[in-house]
């Protein structure tokens, strides 16, 4: 197999040459963003959509990306083809954009020089169905970081080796009322009796590309949509429970603490009309 190419700041290089500087903030400090992408025989999925909410997320953190959008376009597209993966049935993309190198501390350097890195490697098929587990880490919606998709995992990685003891394949972490905010790598729906139900945008989780889908989709298909709390009484009553993010797309969840559930046919209409569109995509 031949080395991976990784295009880094404006170049493509292979994987053992690439370079980032020790003194990188987003290694000494999770001091900037990334985005995960799914492409299907070449097509990336909603790739303008991923690079708007890197340069958006950027803009609040205020980093300045060190290139414009058609660019970025452009380097993803470079990097399947430079990794082999132009004609994959299931290919992951992930842009990292990191405030760059700077001196010790958190004070912002004067003139930063942010680092944009571009990686891609085969991806598997999502899972068939998921067994998860209610961690007992938290979502702090009085974070400003919460809603933004920083490189600042460390929760989410604790709530992950929660899951890991348990036998659990995922961990649905806490909202500040102590219901259901997200998974560590995705957002959560509920189907009961119908009616599908996620938690709000309110801060405390990153709505995921994947979730707008899901939402728009469940409209569509006239059924009853509510953004609101979940409390874990009702997550152990729902007929369904479903997990979104970028590479699965929507995935049942069939065991919950140990009780099997089924993938029901609201997840699974939704799961076909997703698919069809994302075949769509072109974009």
């Amino acid at each position: 197999m031949s080395m991976p190419r990784i295009w880094l700041n404006g170049a493509l290089v292979p994987a053992d040459e690439a370079a980032i500087a020790p003194s990188d903030r987003g290694l000494l400090l999770a001091d900037g963003l990334f985005e995960t992408l799914l492409a299907r025989e070449g097509r990336i999925i909603r790739l303008d959509r991923h690079i708007m909410r890197l340069l958006e997320g950027a803009a609040v953190m205020q980093i300045k990306p060190p290139f414009e959008s058609r660019t970025l376009r452009a380097a993803a597209r470079e990097t399947l083809e430079a990794n082999g993966l132009a004609n994959n049935d299931r290919a992951s993309l992930r842009m990292t954009l990191t405030r760059g190198p700077a001196g010790r501390g958190v004070a912002l350097p004067q003139d930063p020089s942010p680092t944009l890195m571009i990686t891609a490697a085969a991806a598997p098929a999502p899972p068939a169905g998921l067994s998860v587990m209610v961690s007992s880490v938290g979502k702090l919606a009085t974070s400003p970081a919460s809603p933004l998709k920083t490189l600042n995992y460390t929760d989410n990685v604790m709530a992950r080796m929660e899951a890991d003891a348990a036998g659990a394949d995922e961990a649905l972490m806490r909202s500040a009322d102590g219901g259901i905010a997200c998974a560590t790598i995705g957002n959560v729906f509920v189907v009961k009796e119908g009616s599908v139900t996620t938690p709000p945008d309110d801060g405390s989780i990153r709505a995921g590309i994947t979730r707008n889908d899901t939402l728009a989709l469940a409209r569509d298909a006239n059924l009853n949509v509510v953004e609101a709390g979940i409390s874990v009484k009702a997550l152990k009553a729902a007929d369904e429970i479903f997990l979104t993010n970028s590479l699965w797309g929507i995935c049942p969840v069939t065991t919950l603490e140990g009780t099997t559930l089924p993938a029901g046919p609201t997840t699974k209409r939704l799961a076909q009309a997703l698919h069809e569109a994302w075949a769509s995509d072109v974009v």
